[in-house]
């Protein structure tokens, strides 16, 4: 049987549709290109790693991508050592006899153990995965697996890659594609920030020596603004709204009164106590007291969850899915208003840029306000005593420039 009958076995690529996401539209959805090993009128399918839109691939070739020419490179490589491995199978007579499920499996543990040979080190995304789902924060974890995805989407075969293979080279290429893909300085900025904090904990449990990011520069982008001015928030709080839009309007100035409390704290509340809003950030893990001030109190008492303080997550399971809905309706009306872009975000930066520009309360206390302070192991039962007549002194005098400007000291408007 020597002498290559390698025709009794077909090699071809292939974009395997056959399990479609039956909500998503076919068109919309990556799908796997895969080898195709066929012998006897059955076919196995040996993935390549590759996954790509269904209008991206023609005649068995990517097409209309920026990245084709590198993929194209790769599957043709690919495809070829598949074909070495079943020509090599077959004059040494181990493939006559074997259905094309089991060359498909040889030749799928004969390329692992040849990768294997090379390298030792963990896959990237294995340990990626494993560090963003570890994260406590459920939105924490997103912010984590949307990186993962962008890498997912702009890398050939990104489940291929290893640990070992992250170095400044790799790093530099990635943010070339990001810069292409039109991602700002600020985005690339957490993106490779999330990748160093995974690749940190590879080296924490001895998957990796090295880090690159030793001598890789994280690009920084210049802060937008995202404070109002008082007038601007006076013009936002009184701007005439649809009916249903005044329940997102009324969650920013909840979260202003609240010294710009962020919407996972707030939706987590369960209580006041003492008149307090007793809890521990979820951003940092400080623990923060906030004195509820009577314009948040009426808020509150409209909005009355049954679980929670607030009943957001009555109707929603997930506080990103509020959050979108409220920044989007935030948009809407600050640009009927001729406003700038509000967010959720802005109530924070708002509170603290009024208290120190038209206040000139001192930083130390805006800093304590918004649970800046400096790490120190502080209980909550410690918090509930603590003194905080500064930051709740602070607070009432920006709420009362905000909501009644007549009310507010005179060096304000000079």
């Amino acid at each position: 049987m020597k002498g290559g009958n390698t025709m009794a076995i077909s090699i071809n690529l292939y974009l395997d549709q056959r399990f479609a996401n039956q909500v998503v539209h076919p068109e919309e959805q990556e799908f796997p290109v895969k080898v195709t090993i066929t012998k006897d009128g059955a076919t196995a399918y040996l993935p390549t790693g590759v996954r790509i839109l269904p209008h991206h691939w023609k005649d068995r070739h990517v097409t209309g991508r920026k990245d084709k020419v590198r993929l194209n490179d790769y599957l043709d490589s690919f495809k070829s050592q598949v074909r070495n491995l079943v020509r090599e199978g077959l004059e040494e007579e181990r493939y006559q006899f074997m259905s094309a499920t089991e060359i498909k499996n040889d030749i799928g543990r004969r390329l692992g153990k040849g990768e294997g040979k090379k390298s030792r080190s963990a896959l990237f995304f294995s340990v990626y995965d494993k560090f963003a789902e570890s994260r406590s924060s459920s939105r924490t974890k997103e912010i984590y697996r949307v990186t993962g995805r962008k890498i997912r989407l702009l890398l050939p075969c990104p489940e291929r890659i290893r640990l070992d293979q992250i170095d400044l080279d790799w790093l530099e290429n990635l943010d070339e594609l990001l810069v292409a893909k039109g991602n700002s300085a600020t985005t690339r900025s957490i993106d490779f920030r999330n990748i160093r904090a995974a690749l940190r904990y590879a080296q924490k449990h001895k998957l990796l020596q090295e880090n690159p990011f030793d001598d890789y520069v994280i690009p920084v982008g210049e802060s937008p603004n995202r404070a109002l001015t008082a007038e601007q928030f006076r013009t936002l709080v009184n701007a005439d709204v649809e009916s249903w839009e005044r329940k997102y309007l009324d969650f920013f100035v909840l979260s202003f009164c609240l010294i710009g409390m962020n919407t996972e704290d707030i939706v987590h509340v369960e209580r006041i106590e003492d008149g307090r809003i007793n809890y521990v950030r979820a951003k940092t893990h400080k623990p923060i007291s906030v004195k509820v001030p009577e314009e948040a109190l009426k808020i509150i008492e409209k909005y009355r969850g049954e679980k929670f303080l607030l009943n957001v997550l009555d109707s929603y399971c997930r506080t990103h899915n509020w959050t979108a809905k409220v920044d989007a309706a935030l948009k809407r009306i600050a640009e009927r208003n001729q406003l700038p872009p509000v967010t959720m975000y802005w109530a924070r930066h708002t509170w603290a840029t009024i208290a120190s520009a038209d206040l000139g309360i001192d930083l130390a206390t805006i800093s304590d306000a918004l649970g800046h302070q400096a790490e120190r192991k502080v209980t909550l039962t410690y918090i509930r005593r603590k003194n905080y007549d500064s930051v709740d002194e602070a607070n009432r005098k920006v709420l009362d420039y905000v909501f009644s400007p007549s009310l507010a000291p005179a060096s304000a408007s000079s």
